[in-house]
């Protein structure tokens, strides 16, 4: 219930503050489509496919942060998988190897053979509230979409839905499949959280308001520090 309330309280914030950052897009239409143009190469799809036959195969996004093939996503998009491929924007699928995970941040780390990518900057700092964000990542296997919105609680505490605690909410409603996406600042485009999960907090005749979280990026870059510290095959 406490995370539910929680819920309600963050959907009222973004129908009366959420719009003025749309807003502000709107009124820069090259804005969003320029972060889009600039940023959507470095956005993956990721499907999970586990052993079983009655099994259907799942679906996320993940996110380049290291130009010889680490890949950032969201740990609960490969929970249970047997075979993870990687998919680019323009089609090209490779099989990719899971090198760690970190299930208590919702973090895993993915490795592909290739080089010469094109990471996105993490941005270590801490998030601020009513700062303007960009969420990038697959949607419902279509392509790779992009949507507007604000951080509502830069670091969510103890009564975050669905165990978020420290993490990044905003105000944007999402699709299915942006899980393991990218959270990036409007303002310099470099990533501040891999986008966690999506809940639907309240419909009402204004419209409907959605939370997704994000885990922050310097908990990413943590990890990348820590992976290529490592090696790039071993788990450390």
């Amino acid at each position: 219930m406490r995370a539910r309330g929680l819920a309600l309280r963050l959907a009222a914030l973004a129908l009366a503050a959420g719009l003025p950052a749309q807003a502000s897009l709107a009124h820069d239409p090259h804005r969003a489509e320029d972060v889009y143009r600039d940023l959507a190469a470095s956005i993956v799809r990721i499907e999970a496919r586990y052993a079983s036959i009655f099994a259907t195969p799942a679906a996320g996004s993940g996110v380049v942060i290291d130009a010889e093939g680490l890949i950032a996503t969201a740990d609960h998009v490969l929970d249970g998988a047997s075979e993870i491929w990687v998919v680019h924007p323009g089609g090209q699928r490779q099989r990719a190897a899971l090198v760690r995970r970190v299930p208590e941040r919702d973090l895993a780390l993915l490795r592909i053979e290739q080089g010469g990518l094109v990471p996105l900057v993490l941005r270590e700092d801490s998030a601020r509230a009513g700062q303007c964000v960009l969420a990038l990542g697959n949607v419902m296997n279509a392509g790779i979409g992009i949507f507007a919105g604000i951080v509502s609680v830069p670091a969510c505490g103890a009564g975050c839905p669905l165990g978020a605690t420290g993490g990044i909410l905003t105000d944007i409603t999402t699709p299915p499949g942006l899980s393991g996406g990218a959270l990036v600042a409007c303002d310099d485009r470099a990533l501040v959280g891999i986008i966690s999960f999506g809940l639907l907090a309240l419909t009402s005749a204004q419209g409907t308001a959605g939370i997704v979280g994000a885990v922050p990026a310097a908990a990413v870059a943590e990890l990348l520090r820590e992976q290529l510290a490592c090696g790039y095959e071993r788990d450390c």
